[in-house]
């Protein structure tokens, strides 16, 4: 990965606005190893003062010395894996911590200076109850965290869930569970005052991650290590090997470690479309260009259904009965 960054950044440094360590598991790295990464990175990429340094980190990695740790290399801001309060969900999700060990994490950062802390949590789960859910957001509140970042449960190919389902083993996943979980989520964060600025992500007033909301306004970013992306702000798109060994064996080998992509204006269109009406600001439909009028074809049903409108200013926001609903709305409006 270092040799990765010097080959990324062969000319003058670049400066950030935000570093993201992510996309895994970087709490288990020795601090030794996370350091040099550090140095490397502020070397060739050098993070501007008071820029946002966030950190994901497993609730079970986090301790005295690895905080101290953390704050030594300037991480001011930690995405903790909680997913739930509820030790028999968390069983459940094969999560190696316990309801114990993901309070006493987030008690221990803040203890130690970090305010800046978000944590994730999962609902939509199998066998759940809406008064779960609701003990979950409330123990994140009381706790005094600043963000929430909170998914609805997926399951992909080829895991256990998976089999389990298929084999009748668990229950499927339900989207009438699901939504009624979110539903009475985002009332109750508007009416705590909370922002809830994105489907997934909501804080306290000015507490927005500033890395997240790169994605969400198409700015660039680079991507650094195994199977990372990135994207350059405009056309190119670009991913590296997801094979560890892989990519280690090819970096600075022909540019093979990675491959990439020019985007069309109807990829460029279409991923505003998927971003942008995920946000509370919604989609300004200036930048739709042509594309302005057929998309309000295409999304007349949802309009007569009342899941969004167009306001005043000629911005597409989702309404309550929309939200849930946001990646299938979104993709009735591509251009095909």
């Amino acid at each position: 990965m270092e040799a990765e960054i010097d080959l990324r950044f062969l000319s003058a440094p670049i400066e950030q606005d935000t570093y993201y360590f992510g996309g895994g598991t970087p709490s288990l790295l020795p601090a030794k190893t996370i350091s040099s990464l550090v140095d490397s990175a502020m070397k060739n990429a050098p993070l501007k003062k008071g820029g946002e340094f966030t950190l994901e980190v497993n609730p079970e990695d986090v301790n005295n010395e690895s905080l101290s740790n953390w704050k030594k290399l300037g991480i001011n801001r930690l995405s903790i894996g909680v997913q739930s309060f509820i030790d028999n969900k968390l069983k459940w999700m094969n999560r190696s911590h316990n309801s114990i060990e993901a309070s006493t994490s987030i008690l221990r950062a803040q203890d130690a200076g970090f305010e800046n802390i978000s944590i994730d949590l999962i609902y939509g789960i199998p066998s759940s109850s809406l008064s779960e859910w609701q003990f979950n957001v409330n123990k994140a509140l009381e706790m005094k965290l600043v963000h929430l970042s909170t998914y609805a449960l997926t399951v992909e190919k080829k895991t256990q869930l998976f089999y389990e389902i298929k084999k009748g083993e668990s229950k499927p996943l339900s989207d009438d569970r699901a939504e009624e979980d979110f539903r009475w989520f985002r009332e109750y964060l508007l009416q705590q005052g909370w922002d809830c600025y994105e489907i997934s992500n909501s804080c306290l007033p000015e507490w927005r991650s500033v890395h997240n909301s790169r994605y969400w306004l198409r700015k660039p970013y680079y991507g650094i290590g195994p199977g990372a992306h990135s994207y350059d702000g405009g056309s190119i798109r670009r991913w590296n090997l997801s094979n560890n060994i892989k990519y280690q064996k090819s970096v600075g080998v022909n540019n093979s470690w990675y491959e990439e992509e020019f985007l069309e204006k109807r990829d460029i269109i279409n991923e505003i479309i998927m971003t942008q009406l995920r946000t509370r600001e919604g989609l300004d439909s200036k930048i739709l260009g042509k594309w302005s009028s057929d998309i309000e074809k295409c999304w007349r049903p949802h309009l007569d259904a009342e899941r969004l409108k167009k306001d005043e200013y000629g911005f597409w926001k989702l309404l309550d009965k929309g939200l849930f609903w946001a990646d299938r709305i979104a993709s009735d409006g591509f251009i095909p």
